[in-house]
């Protein structure tokens, strides 16, 4: 999957998202991905694990960001807790707030999710 970074010049946003083990995670990875392809974030710095992991590379890129977004699967909301704990303010998202069923066709919901996060 192509990923697009922000030149120089460009909007510096990163996403996080939660990648957990139950289906909602999958699906806010997937998000993530989508958004980081189609150009709305960038790539490269926004490892979730390194900012767990206090790794100054992770935490100076988000703290650098123009704008940090979470992207969390479900309302545990791991992924804007673990931002949080290290001092970085994102705009959150929550899957299940957004309408997640696990019944429902996952790429069309994928495609709403994105086109609401970019609005």
């Amino acid at each position: 999957m192509a990923c697009n970074n922000a030149g120089p010049n460009e909007l510096a946003r990163i996403l996080y998202t939660c990648s957990g083990c139950c289906t909602e995670g999958a699906v806010s990875d997937k998000v993530g991905r989508k958004l980081r392809e189609i150009g709305y974030a960038r790539c490269g710095t926004s490892c979730l694990a390194g900012i767990g992991a206090g790794y100054p590379r992770f935490l100076k890129a988000a703290a650098e960001a123009s704008e940090v977004i979470a992207i969390d699967g479900c309302k545990m909301a791991c992924a804007k807790m673990l931002l949080k704990k290290a001092n970085i303010t994102a705009t959150s998202y929550v899957l299940m707030d957004m309408g997640f069923s696990e019944d429902q066709d996952q790429e069309a919901f994928i495609a709403d999710v994105c086109q609401r996060i970019m609005a």
